[in-house]
């Protein structure tokens, strides 16, 4: 109920009624990654990338539960593309966190988890287009490795995880 009123009053134009509801109600939530996702919004609009980014990193770090860690990671990871692309640290920072924590789910290429980590592999690609990101794409990519040849993947996990940076399937021996 709260971001749904909070998304209301900015919409009509009462953002700062809208931070301040959603801010006071952070402690009280039982999710507040929720309403920090929000707050990430509003700053995104008003065009305070700092802030925005600063919200979204929050809301990653304050998730909970496997699927939602990576879905709230891959919105981070999105919003570092969008508002700070030059900023290749966090980005890679923020990507070897998530295969990391990918790494330790046994289903993280179905359902919400898969479309997260396919999202966050859409927005890395587009982001190194034209090779804009080589060196940054390459630990990535290295890093992403660990997680697709895991023993415990199957060939099809294995194949899934690889198309995520566009690497080309090959068949690996476990």
């Amino acid at each position: 109920m709260i971001t749904a009123d909070a998304y209301l009053l900015e919409r009509a134009g009462l953002g700062d009624e809208s931070d301040a509801l959603l801010k006071a109600n952070l402690a009280k939530s039982h999710s507040p990654y929720y309403l920090m996702s929000e707050l990430a919004v509003n700053a995104k609009k008003r065009g305070d990338k700092a802030e925005a980014l600063r919200w979204y990193r929050e809301a990653y770090e304050k998730s909970e539960g496997p699927a939602t860690r990576l879905q709230w990671g891959a919105s981070y990871i999105a919003a570092l593309v969008e508002l700070a692309p030059n900023d290749e640290k966090a980005i890679e920072a923020a990507t070897t966190q998530l295969w990391s924590e990918a790494a330790t789910q046994p289903d993280a290429f179905y359902m919400r988890s898969g479309r997260a980590l396919q999202k966050v592999g859409e927005k890395l690609q587009a982001w190194n287009k034209g090779g804009a990101h080589h060196a940054s794409m390459a630990r990535m990519e290295a890093k992403l490795g660990e997680l697709c040849t895991a023993p415990s993947r199957s060939e099809e996990e294995r194949t899934t995880c690889r198309k995520l940076l566009g690497t080309p399937a090959k068949a690996t021996t476990a």
